[in-house]
């Protein structure tokens, strides 16, 4: 387990500023980020690679420079997914990734703001 410090928290959480990722079973890209401040809000992350292959954006310099990040080896996006009962209806958060640098563990919730990506995408494409 990796505890990341997010400076400005997240959206909807902004005073909550350490979150520790660890490991789901499975096989699956997936993690767990919970909270260390409140260990009652926990999120599951997955790689948005994984479920859109064709996901691209461009991570502004005010992103790379706030997270101090030196290059894409310590780089790691992932996304918030909300789970449904129906597994149709469970989506996954691509307009706001998580942005991690491994490097230093430190994190940031960034929006995309020029772009068509939904905050609530299908989880699974028909």
């Amino acid at each position: 387990m990796t505890t990341y410090q997010f400076d400005n928290g997240i959206p909807g959480f902004e005073h909550l500023r350490q979150f520790v990722l660890s490991e789901v079973d499975g096989g699956m890209p997936v993690r767990l980020m919970q909270s260390v401040e409140d260990e009652n809000i926990t999120f599951l992350i997955a790689s948005p690679f994984y479920f859109y292959k064709d996901y691209e954006w461009d991570l502004p310099d005010s992103v790379v420079q706030e997270l101090k990040l030196r290059g894409e080896q310590d780089v790691e996006i992932w996304s918030v997914i909300t789970l449904n009962k129906d597994s149709n209806k469970s989506t996954i958060n691509l307009l706001a990734p998580i942005v991690l640098n491994t490097a230093t563990n430190t994190g940031k919730q960034h929006i995309i703001h020029d772009n068509v990506y939904s905050s609530r995408a299908p989880l699974y494409q028909a």
